[in-house]
């Protein structure tokens, strides 16, 4: 049963929120730590999990970074303070459920002014705040396991042993940060995220004569703004475009019908008695872009809704890194519905 939730900004949080999690699933258990792996992560899960974890005291680890906060919404403001910041989503049905919630300022970050916290989150000031630096991290981890064990929570682990934890602590941060790499690199299939728009129609493309077809002249690989083709593992393809500004990226699919995976279908199925008929669905979002040593990498929250845009239907999130010629994004899409990720793979539009 979880009963500790860490709840943070995927932009600027989510390192130290993976680094948080592997400590405290070693210390309480993996079954006591919720930990959604994306941001824009809707809010089901979220409110099933605090929801089964009622009568057992569920506390809330909220990380403080800048871009909790500071980040911009696409449209204009901040995300926090709109009404569908999955942030600020989270906070508030952790409160309207009894839970705890502790702040965790990170490194350099302090309490924000009240001022600056959107009313209905302004109960945060009266939170008894704790730290968590990179250069203290285990004195502040040590401070947060003696916090939850005020509010009844106790580790598996005795705290008798020190040094174990921490090579513990280290063998568990550095397996996943190599699973964490080399998930970014896999293949790329489109499970339910490009598919043909016409439900009539069974496409039947021919076999691609080169996987990485070539860039158009001139072109930088730097730039990944633009048509691209996604393909899956039958080889069906579908259109993304990309649009980049200022360092935000969009990213909008073509529709794709139902009919073509059997998840969407009984999805469908199950809610069509509740009057939401639907027969096809498209992936829209809006996520950052940047640079590793020159190559593009994209981390962009996303929904699915339906193709004339009702929802959202599932959310999740699509992670790509190009290639060093340009030519392909490779990466995974995370469903929050199904909790699991699939790969995924795009070529430029020729």
């Amino acid at each position: 049963m979880n009963r500790i939730f860490i709840s943070y900004r995927s932009s600027d949080g989510k390192k130290d929120a993976d680094r948080l999690c592997a400590d405290l699933s070693r210390l309480y258990g993996e079954d006591q730590v919720f930990f959604d792996k994306q941001d824009l992560r809707g809010g089901h899960s979220w409110r099933s999990a605090i929801m089964a974890a009622l009568g057992t005291q569920p506390v809330v680890l909220l990380l403080v970074t800048p871009d909790l906060l500071g980040m911009a919404h696409p449209e204009g403001g901040r995300r926090i303070d709109r009404d569908d910041d999955p942030i600020r989503g989270e906070v508030l049905t952790a409160q309207s459920h009894g839970a705890t919630i502790i702040p965790l300022l990170t490194e350099g970050v302090l309490m924000p002014a009240t001022g600056d916290i959107p009313a209905p989150l302004r109960f945060l000031k009266e939170s008894h705040a704790l730290k968590l630096r990179t250069e203290d991290w285990a004195g502040d981890l040590n401070k947060i396991v003696t916090d939850l064990a005020s509010h009844g929570i106790s580790p598996l682990v005795p705290r008798s042993e020190p040094d174990v934890q921490a090579k513990r602590g280290w063998m568990q941060r550095m397996q996943r940060g190599f699973t964490w790499i080399g998930g970014i690199f896999v293949g790329l299939v489109v499970i339910g995220l490009l598919l043909p728009e016409d439900e009539d129609a069974v496409p039947a493309p021919a076999p691609l004569v080169s996987p990485t077809p070539a860039p158009v002249p001139g072109q930088n690989t730097r730039d990944v703004s633009g048509m691209w083709w996604s393909i899956d593992e039958d080889n069906r393809r579908l259109r993304v475009q990309f649009t980049v500004i200022n360092g935000a990226i969009q990213l909008q699919t073509d529709a794709f019908p139902i009919a073509w995976y059997p998840r969407w279908q009984a999805y469908a199925q199950s809610v069509r008695d509740m009057g939401l008929v639907f027969s096809d669905v498209r992936y829209v979002g809006q996520g950052v872009l940047t640079n590793v040593m020159g190559v593009p990498r994209i981390e962009i929250p996303v929904q699915a809704v339906t193709g004339d845009g009702r929802g959202p239907l599932d959310t999740g999130s699509v992670v790509l890194t190009a290639s060093a010629d340009g030519r392909e994004l490779t990466g995974q899409l995370w469903s929050n519905g199904e909790q699991a990720d699939t790969p995924l793979r795009l070529v430029r539009n020729p």
